[in-house]
């Protein structure tokens, strides 16, 4: 039990005397507790600009394709989106992901912006680029130029998909006060909020794109964010979610399991972290839940229907409990919990 309140009680620490967003947020403590890989990660509330969760934020790893919001707020700075892009020869010569522009084609710089945040398509992004800026080299001296306007410190750009090779190193946080930048385009929200998109050529040929943000599907927050991958970097994310009035910035760099980090972190931030029904769903049998929800209603607490399930709710009724009765409210229903449920009618040889 010691153990399990210890990890419950780094989790979360909410931070005064933040900065504008222009220069950054001030923060000195970070947390490590939730059950994660990434080694990196962030958590902003983006209207109060407190640091909800951090763990190693300024940390400098591989960024991956969530190089390609950086990208597209400097072709916003520097081309019109209705400029009409020819696509060169040595397109052909790009990693996947990609589209597979033809050399030759011609298309508007808009539906090449949407296919490099919606497809991630580094054929796109490279040549927007190169178009804009003339060579690799000066791009990504104006993507740097940028990053350091919005308050980035631990991040250099070498290119516009986010490719290796190249120096080409981002954090969390850094990435957090990007997509703090970008949400303030009409044009991105739209783009990353987008599940499917058709493209056209100006001769008519027709490219699908699929967003590569499974949270489009999974979940009912409005969520919209850029992925990443690279066998260096690992799984990447940063992203705006949205939901029920409140905006949280999401960032992590160098996750194993990005889908399961994504939804551990969205769950902790809107109300239940997924490893407390877990640790609770463990130690409680469907039958003994059972009676703890009719042990909470007792002690005038609302679990929800009396299932046997020990879902969100009743891990929120149980933190509600344990804070009225003096103990560390942490959602997770162990001993001294149990015996304070037993005043309610919880049976006592549920708490050996």
């Amino acid at each position: 039990m010691k153990r399990i309140l210890t990890l419950s009680l780094v989790l979360v620490v909410l931070f005064g005397s933040i900065l504008p967003a222009e220069i950054g947020w001030a923060f000195t403590v970070q947390g490590s507790g939730l059950p994660i890989t990434a080694p990196s990660a962030l958590l902003i509330d983006a209207a109060t600009r407190k640091v909800i969760y951090a763990k190693a934020p300024h940390l400098r790893r591989a960024p991956a394709s969530t190089t390609k919001i950086m990208t597209a707020l400097v072709i916003l700075d520097h081309m019109q989106l209705d400029r009409t892009v020819t696509i060169p020869g040595w397109v052909k010569t790009i990693e996947p992901s990609k589209v597979y522009l033809r050399s030759g084609e011609k298309y508007l710089a808009r539906d090449l912006l949407h296919a490099a945040l919606i497809s991630s398509a580094n054929d796109a992004a490279e040549v927007l680029g190169v178009t804009a800026a003339g060579s690799r080299k000066q791009f990504a001296q104006w993507m740097n130029e940028k990053a350091r306007r919005v308050g980035c410190k631990n991040t250099r750009f070498a290119n516009a998909s986010g490719l290796p090779p190249g120096p080409q190193y981002s954090s969390a946080y850094d990435l957090a006060l990007i997509m703090n930048e970008a949400q303030k385009s009409a044009f991105i929200v739209d783009s990353l909020s987008r599940r499917y998109h058709v493209i056209k050529s100006l001769t008519g040929r027709k490219i699908h794109l699929r967003n590569h943000n499974r949270l489009l599907w999974r979940s009912n927050r409005s969520i919209i964010g850029k992925t990443g991958w690279t066998r260096k970097g690992r799984h990447c994310f940063v992203g705006r979610i949205k939901w029920k009035g409140r905006e949280v910035l999401v960032s992590l760099l160098g996750s194993h399991r990005l889908w399961h980090d994504l939804t551990v972190l969205l769950e902790y931030q809107f109300g239940v972290a997924i490893y407390k029904i877990q640790k609770n769903k463990k130690r409680w049998s469907g039958v003994q839940t059972r009676e703890i929800q009719k042990a909470l209603s007792r002690a005038g607490f609302s679990p929800g229907a009396q299932d046997g399930k020990f879902g969100p709710r009743t891990v929120r009724e149980v933190e509600l409990f344990q804070k009225k009765h003096r103990l560390a409210a942490d959602g997770i229903l162990g001993k001294q919990t149990c015996r304070e449920l037993v005043r309610y009618g919880l049976r006592q040889s549920y708490c050996r």
